[in-house]
């Protein structure tokens, strides 16, 4: 992989986060980093597994996958991994089988190797498409497992990829048959902001107005956090967004911010304005915009599970199960929630300690539940 093929994947999943019509070729170059045939977005809802977006290159498969009911015979399906696939972690075959059953499960000899495929690549993220929602590469058998590097650049590729997929979700919620791209940003409930590479706010929308003087002010033409000590916090992930193509293996991260006046604080994420994207809001520069967007840090009680992730380094399977325990649930009715035996969850629970550096479970809710104040 070179850093060009690199910076077109991260480019790529930006350029479609407002158009859809994109994800098939951003998926495609996402493929083209580990020299694979294609990639897939699976999710899991209720009803079962879907696929909302793929490269063009694995339609023959996902229409036969379907259609022959391959499901029922997918290997990664079965429940193989002691706590089940974490979100944010990478898994490759054979984390999940072994050489032989490769050479001989039908869903490897037969299904996969009739469309010139045989390796698979799964890096689990967070989106509202389902959950999991699982980020998965497909190559062919004669190129070797996947190496820890590739696997690496993956999961970081994922992570931009969540993050896009944020932004994403937001604008899918807002029936738009009738509005243009930039009436939808207006109308959308979270506050949301565009800023240039100055930090100048070029456009807000009606929630985002509602913050100013409260969240936010205008400072020196720049758009900061009413707190100065958050000002670098926050300045810090805007230039992160700024410079979309970056030269460490640095993650997308969010940034909290506090009212003026002890109001519950928010979680505030930023990502580029590019390409097509940016062309559907009208901004010419686009490679110099950022999108910024805001909710309540806690909702329903529960910490939002990007910000516990962050600080602590927790998987956002550990950071939901803390969240819960931290909004008043023991341990087996957060298990139920998560659809996790209480033993699972007990042996997530000894991670989270181990990561957080705590013995106990009220050191957990008392961590958890200052991030809110």
């Amino acid at each position: 992989m070179t850093l060009t093929l690199f910076n077109d994947a991260i480019y790529s999943v930006y350029n479609a986060t407002l158009c859809p019509d994109h994800w098939s070729s951003a998926l495609d170059d996402v493929a083209s980093l580990s020299g694979s045939n294609g990639a897939i977005l699976y999710a899991k809802r209720s009803e079962g597994w879907v696929f909302p977006i793929y490269s063009q290159n694995v339609t023959g498969a996902i229409d036969a996958y379907v259609r022959e009911g391959w499901s029922k015979q997918n290997p990664w399906l079965e429940s193989r991994t002691e706590t089940g696939f974490r979100v944010g972690d990478v898994y490759r075959d054979l984390d999940i089988v072994t050489p032989e059953e490769m050479s001989s499960n039908p869903f490897y000899t037969d299904f996969l190797h009739r469309f010139g495929l045989g390796r698979q690549m799964v890096a689990v993220i967070y989106s509202d498409l389902g959950s999991p929602t699982c980020l998965v590469a497909h190559r062919e058998m004669s190129k070797g497992p996947f190496r820890k590097d590739e696997m690496d650049t993956h999961l970081l590729v994922a992570r931009h990829l969540e993050q896009s997929l944020r932004m994403s979700s937001e604008f899918s919620k807002i029936n738009a048959s009738h509005d243009s791209l930039s009436h939808v940003f207006d109308a959308m409930d979270r506050p949301a902001f565009i800023l240039d590479e100055e930090q100048k706010p070029l456009k807000l929308n009606r929630s985002a107005q509602n913050l100013m003087d409260n969240y936010f002010v205008h400072r020196e033409s720049q758009l900061r956090p009413i707190m100065p000590h958050e000002e670098m916090a926050f300045s810090n992930i805007v230039r992160k967004a700024h410079n979309l193509m970056p030269t460490d293996d640095s993650k997308p991260e969010p940034a909290t911010i506090s009212g003026k006046n002890g109001e519950e604080r928010l979680v505030v994420w930023s990502l580029p304005l590019v390409g097509s994207s940016a062309d559907k809001l009208g901004f010419v520069r686009s490679e110099k915009n950022v999108l910024v967007l805001a909710q309540p840090l806690q909702q329903n009680r529960l910490i939002d599970l990007s910000v516990i992730r962050s600080i602590y380094g927790l998987t956002t399977g550990e950071a939901r199960l803390a969240s819960l325990l931290a909004a008043g649930r023991n341990v087996k009715q957060a298990a139920v929630e998560l659809g996790l035996t209480e033993g699972t969850a007990r042996f997530v629970l000894k991670r989270i300690f181990q990561k957080m550096d705590i013995h106990r479970q009220s050191d957990l809710v008392l961590k958890i539940n200052n991030l809110g104040i």
